[in-house]
């Protein structure tokens, strides 16, 4: 693909190894507009197109008395182009014909017509993208459904922001999850132990542990989903569909959530009986529920997939990536919320702030548990903002 407009300055420079290889298995064959032809050795054009000269927006292997004559044909093809684009802008419809449908561009790619693309024909094509052609596309493959409330169009340009602005920017984002759905799973959680407890079962009993599972899994459900209908109806953001995607978001996650939370009680009674301390029973927490909920995530996926297409992404290496950073920071929050557990006395240092004692009523422990989820969370994943490059957050 040549762009409408670009800057006229371009390098030479000698083939790698690898390139000169692959020039040879080519020799004489017609890839796209240009044909790959003796004698060698190739030169490497390097057209460097767009306002912002630092971005490549092409790269072409062509053969050293192939090159004065292709930047020719490149000069005049643009000089055509700026004309045509002046006397065609009185028109819409007609701009619109010009659009490749996926389909066309297929075709250009699948050189050798077998229907389907080859690795060295995609890395044929990639040359040939901007570098923020190329972030976008990842992204676009990457984002989980947490993210999915912005639009691709808002998460492309990750490249070019400060750290200022994008750590900002992640920080906004991961309040709006804490607020959504890590506080109402530990709220949910809480309230559910306490009408368990009533209705006769201990702490030690597979009842209870579903029963609390069941609690977290109704905070983030309900949490996200009344929490996407308040944004839409402040915003009128009509790209935020609540039947289509939010309300399945929600039981994925909640699903995700279910897993990890019926998993917690057991754990905790595990290290009391090993007699563990405050902190080794908070990462035992961390790892085994964080664990639990990258499982349950992995299993929804497989699950509510072909019921929701639209909303519960295919599982995938890029949303396995994803998926694994997400639950990293909720094994944070379940390590957290272990200091609601008054019974690690003195060790527990969450205990003053978090703690939930017995003189505590049903919504103020209910609170409390929800603030020690949030806790968790936000502390393990601020340091996933500070620390993951630009594009690889899960939260980006």
């Amino acid at each position: 693909h040549l762009s409408n407009s670009f800057s006229s300055s371009f390098l030479l420079l000698q083939p790698s190894r690898r390139q000169y290889s692959l020039l040879r298995k080519k020799r004489g064959r017609t890839r796209g507009f240009f044909t790959f032809q003796p004698p060698f050795p190739t030169t490497l054009i390097m057209l460097s197109l767009f306002a912002r000269p630092t971005v490549l927006r092409g790269a072409l292997l062509l053969s050293r008395p192939a090159a004065a004559a292709t930047v020719h044909a490149i000069t005049h093809r643009s000089n055509s182009s700026k004309a045509s684009q002046a006397s065609s802008t009185s028109s819409s419809a007609g701009s619109e014909a010009d659009v490749p449908t996926p389909e066309e561009v297929f075709r250009l790619i699948d050189t050798d017509g077998s229907g389907t693309l080859s690795k060295e024909e995609f890395l044929v094509a990639c040359e040939k993208m901007a570098v923020s052609d190329l972030v976008q596309l990842r992204l676009s493959l990457a984002r989980s459904e947490l993210s999915r409330t912005r639009s691709a169009d808002q998460v492309t340009g990750t490249t070019a922001r400060t750290i200022a602005s994008l750590w900002m920017e992640r920080f906004v984002t991961t309040l709006e999850v804490a607020v959504s759905k890590i506080f109402p799973a530990g709220f949910g959680w809480q309230l559910a132990s306490v009408y368990a407890v009533g209705a006769g079962l201990a702490p030690t009993d597979i009842g209870f542990a579903v029963a609390t599972g069941l609690g977290d899994f109704s905070g983030v459900c309900l949490g996200h989903t009344v929490y996407m209908i308040g944004k839409k109806a402040v915003t009128g953001d009509s790209s935020i569909e609540i039947g289509a995607k939010e309300l399945p978001t929600g039981i994925l996650l909640g699903t995700a959530a279910f897993f990890s939370g019926s998993l917690w009680q057991p754990i905790v009674n595990l290290a009391h009986e090993a007699h563990f301390t405050f902190n080794p029973a908070c990462a035992l927490a961390s790892v085994g529920c964080g664990l639990a909920f990258y499982t349950g995530l992995r299993v929804a996926r497989a699950l509510y997939n072909p019921i929701f297409p639209a909303g519960v992404e295919k599982a995938s290496y890029a949303n396995l990536k994803a998926d694994a950073a997400l639950a990293l920071a909720i094994g944070g929050a379940s390590g957290a919320f272990v200091g609601t557990d008054v019974t690690f006395g003195a060790a527990n240092y969450l205990r003053p702030i978090v703690g939930v004692e017995e003189t505590t009523s049903t919504i103020a422990g209910a609170v409390k548990a929800g603030l020690s989820t949030t806790i968790g969370f936000s502390t393990f994943q601020l340091v996933q903002n500070s620390v993951v490059p630009a594009g690889k957050n899960w939260v980006d």
